[in-house]
């Protein structure tokens, strides 16, 4: 595990001793889970999607402008 030193305002630094406190875990503990779920949140989002399961779904249908137009308006 790699230590470092951060400087946190003294508001900050008692909300987060109160937020500890109350899960019952460290300052330590808390600001690494903290962290460890945010950055796990924006790697999730930035993941690729992986559309291959929807290639060639409209490969047989008729979707250009005016068929869709004619289905819309022949209701």
């Amino acid at each position: 595990m790699h230590r470092t030193q951060i400087y946190f305002e003294e508001t900050m630094f008692e909300m987060i001793k109160q937020k500890a406190g109350a899960l019952n875990v460290s300052v330590s503990a808390y600001i690494r889970d903290t962290l460890k779920k945010e950055l796990e949140a924006q790697q999730d989002s930035e993941e690729s999607i992986d559309f291959s399961d929807f290639a060639g779904l409209w490969e047989d249908a008729d979707v250009t402008q005016d068929s869709i137009r004619k289905k819309a308006w022949d209701k």
